[in-house]
């Protein structure tokens, strides 16, 4: 579908260039217009194969600042500019600003799209030369020698003023190296783009935006590439014209052989010839891209001012001379426009056989249902099974109904409390079965008596022969490994290990549940209450804060993840009903004297002071209670009573 729609558009090009007519210059805008309308339309690759098709034929029709212009409007959109400034000024305006320049390419070069690349790109150059960035950069480079092309940069962007620098990777050196890197080597726009690097890499610097002309010293391209990923990048630039050279020198050999229509695979109603690239402008491009490979080796170029008359044949000196002045001309003799005419007439060729055979084609309905025919008649859709909620809903009765609130929590806390208490035990067996590991280690090896003779020869001495070898014998204790108690060791590491296996298994999915529910129940009961306070709610609230008070043992309080849990509970119910609340002063007290381990957890909900009629007598059962093992308590209940306000009111 995207090959027929270029045909259209370049039938519609071919019809519009004739006499009378609009001319290809408003085709191309038409076009381009519609192709751009969508947001982020370069990304995609249907889009950038027609804009490739629309960049080669305006490049055919000699319509490359129609389309620039479109695109510089587009690029204008892009930036965010909606006001009345000019064009270009709109664009010198964001880049001096500092930011990083959009682009229409995705990622470094479009291998397929060349065309299209070879317009943005040119386009995209005008930013560097009208904000004055590279050619204050390059002065920054040749001021001092020193300076590598990130740290110039940075000084060109502080002389400029600018507030942020574009990227490094963003200098068009870089972008055209890469493009050139990417264009097949049989792509009639690839001389070009290397015109347009070396335009770039053999530049001699002179008094350009205002800069003094500093001492000449060659070119300035070889200063970019020295860091080590740039100077592969320069590697890859120099191999990649080898390969070239070596692909049309080998093209120039080629012989032209008629293809049938059988051997294409297109329904096409007489032969065709493939088209080659005359002999005379392979043998052309090898010389050129030769002599760029000269340039590029040529140490002498980057290091210092070399007289161009005086050079060799392979150097080409009066290209040389117009790369090095960057001559902006661009060298058309090496573009193969027989090459382009003929793809373009190849396309318009497509169009007319479509549009003579277009009447075969069934319509649409039609169509759509022989193709649907041709497969399998479709399964019913599935029963649909009705999922029920991880987690119940709670019910407005267990808001006002004492006993279905308590029935709930039961179950729920059963749970979590049988967690912890699961845990704790782990904890206990891991520290028994390592103490028991501990004290096995020692007995793993003893020590035990032998004996053993050695016999010493002699060889005598001063002449005198020896009677006989001496034999000794050598008591001492050698070390054994016990094996039994090997055994036991490696008994307790597997269950050690399988401990821990066990311990680091995520809970059950129940007591996940029964904790959410929990959760779920008193968010739900506080803000019933704070909505319509009412002694129902309240009585439910107090019961549901006793009921977790309850379930709080010392196994809880060793398992972080349920004491946190049930403190944050006990922390909400009692700050909504507990504290303040006259009638459930002397209540409290009574819990925290017998549950003295409880008493920092439920000290905060004890507010004595707001039953003052009571306060004497809790008083005196506080001082009662007083014993040996009880003084943290009831010192820190005694600091909850405030004598002086139970004095003054009634």
């Amino acid at each position: 579908m995207v090959n027929v729609c270029c045909c259209v558009l370049q039938a519609h090009l071919l019809e519009s260039s004739k006499n009378s007519q609009v001319g290809p210059a408003a085709v191309l805008e038409f076009w381009v217009q519609v192709m751009t309308t969508q947001d982020f339309w370069y990304r995609d690759k249907s889009v950038l194969y027609i804009m490739d098709h629309l960049c080669q034929a305006a490049v055919l029709y000699k319509q490359e600042e129609c389309v620039q212009k479109l695109l510089y409007q587009q690029h204008k959109n892009a930036l965010g500019h909606h006001g009345d400034r000019g064009l270009l000024s709109s664009f010198v305006g964001w880049f001096v600003a500092g930011n990083v320049t959009p682009s229409f390419i995705e990622g470094n070069a479009l291998p397929r799209e060349v065309w299209f690349s070879w317009l943005v790109l040119s386009m995209e150059s005008l930013f560097e030369e009208d904000s004055q960035l590279r050619p204050c950069m390059e002065h920054e480079m040749l001021s001092n020698t020193g300076l590598s092309p990130e740290q110039a940069l940075k000084k060109a962007q502080q002389r400029l003023k600018l507030h942020v620098a574009p990227s490094l990777q963003r200098m068009m050196i870089y972008r055209w190296a890469h493009q050139a890197l990417a264009t097949p080597a049989d792509h009639p726009l690839l001389p070009l783009v290397w015109q347009k690097f070396l335009q770039l890499y053999l530049r001699q610097p002179g008094p350009e935006f205002g800069y003094l002309p500093m001492e000449a010293k060659g070119c300035i391209g070889k200063r970019y590439f020295q860091s080590s990923t740039h100077a592969g990048l320069l590697k890859e630039l120099k191999q990649r014209l080898v390969e070239v050279s070596d692909f049309h020198h080998a093209a120039s050999k080629a012989i032209k052989v008629p293809s049938s229509t059988c051997e294409t695979g297109h329904a096409s109603p007489h032969p065709s010839t493939q088209y080659m690239t005359s002999p005379e402008l392979h043998v052309e491009l090898v010389r050129l891209f030769s002599v760029f490979a000269v340039w590029l080796e040529d140490e002498n170029l980057q290091r210092q001012e070399v007289y161009l008359p005086s050079l060799p044949k392979q150097y080409d000196p009066y290209r040389l001379a117009k790369i090095m002045q960057s001559d902006q001309g661009v060298w058309m003799e090496y573009l193969d426009i027989e090459r382009v005419q003929h793809e373009l007439t190849k396309v318009l060729k497509m169009w007319i056989y479509h549009h003579h055979h277009c009447h075969i084609i069934p319509a649409a309905r039609e169509r759509i249902l022989i193709n649907l025919r041709k497969h399998d008649t479709p399964q019913p859709t599935l029963d649909l099974v009705p999922m029920s909620a991880p987690i119940p809903d709670i019910s407005p009765n267990c808001l006002s109904d004492e006993t279905l609130s308590s029935k709930l929590l039961q179950e729920d806390l059963s749970k979590l409390q049988q967690q912890a208490k699961l845990a704790v035990l782990r904890e206990t067996q891991q520290v028994a079965l390592d103490s028991e590991l501990l004290e096995t280690l020692p007995q793993l090896y003893i020590n035990r008596e032998e004996q053993l003779s050695v016999q010493l020869e002699c060889q005598g001495s001063g002449g005198q022969p020896c009677q006989g070898p001496a034999h000794v014998t050598v008591k001492f204790e050698g070390m054994y490994k016990v094996e039994p108690v090997q055994n036991q060791i490696q008994a307790l590491k597997r269950d050690i290990r399988q401990l821990q296996t066990d311990a680091i298994q995520p809970p059950a999915q129940s007591v996940a549940e029964a904790a959410v529910h929990v959760e779920t129940f008193i968010t739900a009961l506080v803000n019933n209450f704070k909505v319509l306070p009412s002694p129902v709610a309240q009585k439910v609230g107090i019961s549901a804060f006793y009921q977790v008070v309850s379930f709080v043992c010392e196994d809880t309080q060793r398992h972080p993840p349920t004491r946190q849990f049930f403190s944050s509970c006990i922390e909400i119910l009692g700050q909504v009903f507990i504290r303040d609340s006259h009638q459930e002063c002397r209540r409290m007290l009574k819990t925290i004297l017998l549950n003295g381990h409880l008493c920092t957890l439920l000290s905060p909900y004890f507010t004595p002071n707001a039953s003052p009629g009571g306060l004497v007598d809790m008083y005196e059962e506080v001082v009662s209670s007083l014993g040996t093992d009880s003084g943290d308590v009831i010192f820190m209940l005694l600091t909850k009573v405030n004598l002086h306000i139970g004095s003054i009111k009634p």
